[in-house]
């Protein structure tokens, strides 16, 4: 007979008076995969290696929170021989299956018919795509490899300034919220940016991305009365994360410093709000919007939503996790000096009240973006400031400090 083996399907949401689901476990003789363990297969007619997701449905993975070294471990059930652990090396790259031959990746100019606005279209040679509108500089589209949308962008969203597009990723500077004199979340997403014909050499090795550049007008200068040069690149990596990166430079020519916040405002597609976990803000501060900003701690070990959210959680870890359990996926949210997350959701009363918004479109969005709040950035003229998101998009199974995600999907193209 051969060895049960387990599968981690990630926590379940729990709320008063509700209980977490349990997997289970389940014998399949045979069917244990060559690289499980050292010994062959007993049935000789079964692959020796079987597709990660389909032997899922069968029988569980468990994958322990921590390991020694660089290695990870799955646990085998005992069957009263005692657990027993066999431990997997990081799988080196395969090579593209035949279908990717003679495909490239493209990144295609073109103007939205039903808007009159000019976007880019970024499509990676292995399926994934993003769009991004010159208005705002904003992402409002986000497809993996199987054409599946992860961004959500408002039916009732308007595309005509100076209005901010409601949905997918918006740029917030020099402000975010009301966290300043200007405007709601600055003017960064309702300006017209411009395509970046010098940009900086690019942080990432991806050949599908667009860099865009956004400066000082007249207008601007008459509420934020400074010389600056915005530039953000676009990327889609090889494996379909979604990688945005900001410079922020000073101009002035006067000698003066200025200061500004700065957020992703990333608005996420999910099934149900009521089936969403954030995880890795257990035990973290943050602002309380809807209480005149307070002050308050995190006290559960995962933020679920069950009426409106408005926070930013300050001193955030590099990763953060959003686990949506209807759709079997997950965003793993990795930044670099963007300390804080936005996290919101506008609920029932809120949602009826926003013109651009529809009336039950919050069951199925979820804003959850790095930031820079609580300690706004200054920059003396000449200076620069750098800030990053990555989102990768992994299967449920996948959860914070649990298994690398690339090696969940190189696993997947076994």
């Amino acid at each position: 007979m051969g060895r049960p083996v387990a599968s981690y399907l990630g926590p379940k949401a729990t709320r008063a008076g509700s209980k977490a689901r349990a997997g289970s476990a389940h014998s399949h003789p045979g069917h244990e995969p060559a690289w499980l363990d050292s010994t062959p297969p007993i049935n000789k007619k079964v692959p020796p290696i079987i597709p990660l997701l389909l032997f899922q449905s069968q029988c569980s993975l468990h994958f322990p929170p921590r390991s020694p070294g660089p290695n990870r471990h799955f646990l085998l059930g005992d069957h009263g021989r005692g657990v027993r652990r066999r431990a997997i090396q990081r799988l080196p790259p395969r090579a593209d299956p035949p279908w990717m031959a003679g495909r490239a990746s493209s990144v295609e100019r073109v103007k939205e018919r039903s808007t009159g606005l000019d976007k880019f279209v970024l499509r990676e040679a292995r399926g994934s795509s993003a769009e991004v509108y010159l208005y705002g500089g904003q992402v409002t589209s986000w497809k993996n490899n199987s054409g599946e949308q992860q961004l959500f962008l408002s039916k009732k969203a308007s595309f005509k300034p100076p209005k901010a597009i409601r949905g997918g990723i918006q740029i917030c500077f020099p402000q975010l919220g009301n966290h300043g004199v200007l405007e709601q979340h600055g003017f960064a997403r309702n300006r017209l940016w411009s395509v970046d014909e010098s940009p900086p050499l690019p942080d990432t090795t991806s050949d599908c991305h667009i860099d865009l550049i956004l400066k000082q007008s007249e207008e601007d200068m008459k509420t934020w009365p400074h010389s600056y040069e915005l530039r953000l690149q676009v990327a889609l990596s090889p494996r379909g994360d979604l990688i945005l990166t900001s410079r922020i430079k000073n101009k002035n020519a006067d000698g003066k410093p200025f200061q500004f916040t700065f957020a992703f405002h990333t608005y996420f597609s999910v099934s149900d709000i009521s089936e969403v976990r954030v995880e890795g803000l257990d035990t973290l501060d943050y602002h309380d919007n809807l209480q005149s900003k307070i002050r308050c701690t995190e006290q559960g070990d995962a933020v679920v939503f069950e009426s409106e959210v408005d926070r930013i959680y300050l001193s955030a870890p590099p990763k953060i996790v959003t686990i949506d359990h209807e759709k079997k996926r997950t965003f793993v949210l990795r930044k670099k000096e963007l300390p804080d997350v936005v996290v919101w959701n506008p609920w029932d009363r809120k949602a009826k009240a926003m013109p651009d918004f529809g009336a039950e479109e919050y069951k199925c969005m979820l804003c959850v973006g790095a930031a820079r709040i609580e300690k706004p950035i200054t920059l003396r003229p000449g200076e620069e400031w750098q800030g990053r998101q990555e989102i990768s998009p992994v299967p449920s199974s996948y959860s914070s400090g649990l298994l690398d995600p690339e090696m969940i999907q190189q696993m997947q193209r076994i």
